[in-house]
């Protein structure tokens, strides 16, 4: 199973190297939308990744600071795009509200845990569930538009369809592997799900970034 788990784990760092040289690629059809911080979410994904596992391998744990600075700006980012986006006021006044509440979330996490051993629980709770609101109220939005019609050339519906996959099947995953962990073969199969769900969430990156035609 650990041969099979670092496959997966090599695997899918090399999807990360491919979707953000691709988005490198494609960047001139969407450099004018708030979608032009997508490249910068992608590469600060892929190093913090690298850097995480090359720290763990050779220094061994804890590597949860660079992940609990990489999850501030990685949610920040996303809400930034949505909240660009969308076009209804009070669907923007929703994601206000909501970028408040995670950054006081992620402030009280920075105050109440221990940065450098534990991982900011509670915040990335907060900010996955804030982001999956902001993935509906797109969909809300969208529907409401012409959009829809050219939804398939659409970058961020294509984003926001693996990042709402990834969250909605990984958010049980990490409350059980938080707060019930046991080295045991159950959460074995739990990490493979985790990496599978990035595998797919990165594939509907990717298909986005080959199927957009325009600026998004």
């Amino acid at each position: 199973m650990n041969s099979f788990l670092e496959s997966m784990q090599y695997a899918h760092m090399a999807l990360y190297a491919i979707v953000f040289i691709i988005s490198i690629v494609k960047f001139p059809l969407y450099k004018d939308s708030a979608l032009r911080v997508l490249p910068i979410i992608l590469l600060f994904t892929l190093l913090a990744e690298a850097l995480g596992m090359y720290i763990k391998y050779i220094f061994g744990p804890p590597n949860a600071i660079i992940y609990n600075i990489y999850y501030f700006f990685y949610f920040s980012f996303f809400y930034y795009i949505f909240l660009k986006i969308i076009d209804e006021r009070k669907f923007k006044t929703l994601i206000k509200l909501g970028i408040a509440v995670y950054w006081l979330f992620y402030a009280g996490d920075w105050i109440l845990t221990d940065f450098i051993n534990r991982g900011f629980i509670i915040s990335y709770m907060a900010g996955a569930g804030i982001l999956v609101f902001c993935i509906i109220l797109y969909y809300v939005n969208i529907l409401q538009s012409s959009r829809v019609l050219v939804i398939k050339n659409d970058l961020l519906f294509w984003v926001s369809v693996g990042l709402f996959l990834f969250y909605i099947g990984y958010i049980p995953i990490k409350i059980i592997r938080t707060w019930f962990y046991k080295p045991d073969s159950f959460f074995e199969i739990l990490l493979v799900i985790q990496f599978s769900l990035i595998i797919i969430m990165y594939l509907f990156f990717l298909t986005g970034f080959l199927w957009m035609k325009k600026k998004s």
